[in-house]
């Protein structure tokens, strides 16, 4: 049974953003199918000049994105079938349940890491932070309670994504689905345990996995602390970790990853994203061995036109020519592989190839 990805690797995401960090360097990663005489399949490697990939008797089998996918016709559908989504209530994977819910229904198990909070009475509504600081600050003056910049920013952003999360349950629920949100740090293992045992018990077993939970911590791998990796490391990785460790994987009837193409391609300033993904990506193929008749899919998103992509980012993929991948399309994409791509293709890219420098 595979319930951890302890001995996965995420190497290859670190060597493909060291290429591109440390032009002047060779980088590279390997990893060894066939132990018989490692020696001389390590020699054989480095007299070919072989670059990421898989040494075995074969040879190298190397990673490579293939021709585009013409879109899938027939949907593997259960109406009945529960769903736990990491970061689901807010973003990009917010659009990809509420399509989800529209095209399944189901019940849906929304985890994220805020704490829903109730609007403050006399408050006026705005999704506007600047204007939602304001008003947090004129409040605080009439009622004499003194709050630091500090303190008004963090409950601002925190009343946003409050809004943000009764706004996508509100949606997949009006979609055909029901919504429950789970307040839950995937990173903390024992809370995972319970909240998934209590949430079992209620809605039935979780049948559909989408492991959607994710940070940045962008910074060149030199400067990198090992608290930054650990930061980024713990949603995505021991996220998954946890939650394998409470669900049993022969349970599931479908599992997505929502990986980077940052893991792919490598990405300057993200060395420990690229390897927490490129986690990600070896813990679906295992999966996906292990258990024939799971349907697995890792998506390996370029950049969206929303979620984490603000204004300036935008700006630098636009300046790299690397186009945006539309909210809408992106969830289509993201339902219809899921339910109806080739089983045997595991890996997808979604979008263009990042650039080299």
């Amino acid at each position: 049974m595979v319930q951890s990805i302890e001995n996965a690797s995420g190497l290859d995401g670190l060597s493909r953003t060291l290429r591109k960090e440390w032009p002047e360097c060779q980088t590279f990663t390997w990893t060894l199918t066939d132990m018989s005489n490692p020696g001389a399949t390590i020699a054989q490697a480095l007299r070919s000049g072989f670059g990421d990939g898989e040494l075995g008797t074969q040879g190298l089998r190397m990673p490579q994105a293939g021709e585009a996918l013409a879109p899938p016709q027939v949907f593997d559908a259960d109406g009945s079938s529960v769903w736990l989504i990491t970061g689901g209530a807010r973003g990009v994977t917010a659009a990809c349940a509420i399509e989800l819910a529209r095209v399944l229904g189901g019940t849906i198990l929304l985890a994220g890491r805020s704490t829903e909070m109730a609007w403050p009475a006399g408050l006026a509504q705005t999704q506007d932070i600047k204007t939602l600081r304001g008003l947090l600050v004129e409040q605080s003056r009439q009622s004499g309670t003194r709050m630091s910049p500090v303190e008004i920013d963090r409950s601002a952003r925190a009343l946003l994504a409050s809004a943000e999360i009764r706004e996508t349950v509100a949606a997949i629920n009006t979609a055909g689905a029901h919504a429950v949100y789970l307040p839950l740090d995937a990173g903390d293992r024992a809370a995972v345990i319970e909240a998934l045992a209590v949430a079992q018990s209620r809605y039935g077993p979780i049948t559909g996995l989408v492991h959607g939970a994710g940070v940045l911590a962008d910074k060149l791998a030199a400067d990198k602390t090992e608290a930054e990796l650990r930061r980024v490391f713990a949603p995505k990785v021991d996220g998954l970790n946890n939650i394998l460790g409470a669900i049993g994987p022969e349970q599931l009837k479908h599992v997505a990853f929502f990986s980077s193409a940052a893991a792919f391609f490598g990405n300057r300033g993200q060395a420990d994203y690229a390897m927490a993904n490129a986690l990600l990506a070896s813990a679906g193929r295992s999966l996906a061995r292990s258990y024939p008749s799971l349907r697995v899919k890792v998506f390996h998103w370029g950049p969206w036109a929303g979620g984490m992509v603000d204004a300036s980012l935008a700006g630098h993929f636009e300046a790299q020519g690397i186009p945006l991948i539309p909210v809408d399309e992106g969830a289509r994409i993201f339902v219809s592989e899921l339910l109806g791509g080739d089983r045997e293709q595991i890996e997808l890219v979604v979008g263009e190839a990042w650039a080299a420098a």
